[in-house]
């Protein structure tokens, strides 16, 4: 909705759009936080 309203977020954050939050697997969160991530936050 960030990017819909233009409002303004850190850049350190990376919005990854998805048709559906259940489809977002463990593997992809696993890897998300392999890579570094601190958190991870899913809103459907």
């Amino acid at each position: 909705m960030a990017g819909t309203i233009r409002a303004q977020y850190p850049t350190t954050i990376r919005a990854i759009l998805v048709p559906c939050a259940g489809r977002v697997g463990s593997e992809l969160i696993m890897r998300a936080i392999g890579q570094g991530a601190d958190g991870i936050l899913i809103v459907g």
